[in-house]
């Protein structure tokens, strides 16, 4: 990637642990991190460090370039909305 872009990984199960890993090989450091679930943001803490935000209007506001929905299909489309009504690319 040219620079560096800041990411917002909502959900820490295996899909968003995947998704952190591969960003984090590709170089990208800039990356936020929520789960509704406090495990998961513990263990995803002492793994890799990436910054936790309380709810995903926090990471929005944070202005991500790009959110990243790892959460069962079932959830989607509730984060999709979110990121719309807040101008950000998602997938």
């Amino acid at each position: 990637m040219g620079g560096q872009m800041r990411f917002l990984v909502i959900g820490l199960g295996s899909m968003g642990k995947r998704r952190i890993r591969n960003l984090v090989k590709l170089g990208e450091t800039d990356i936020l991190r929520f789960d509704v679930r406090g495990d998961r943001c513990e263990e995803t803490k002492a793994k890799y460090g990436i910054r936790l935000v309380k709810s995903v209007e926090e990471g929005l506001a944070e202005g991500p370039d790009l959110v990243v929905i790892s959460v069962p299909p079932s959830q989607h489309l509730g984060y999709a909305l979110k990121a719309i009504e807040a101008g950000v690319s998602f997938f």
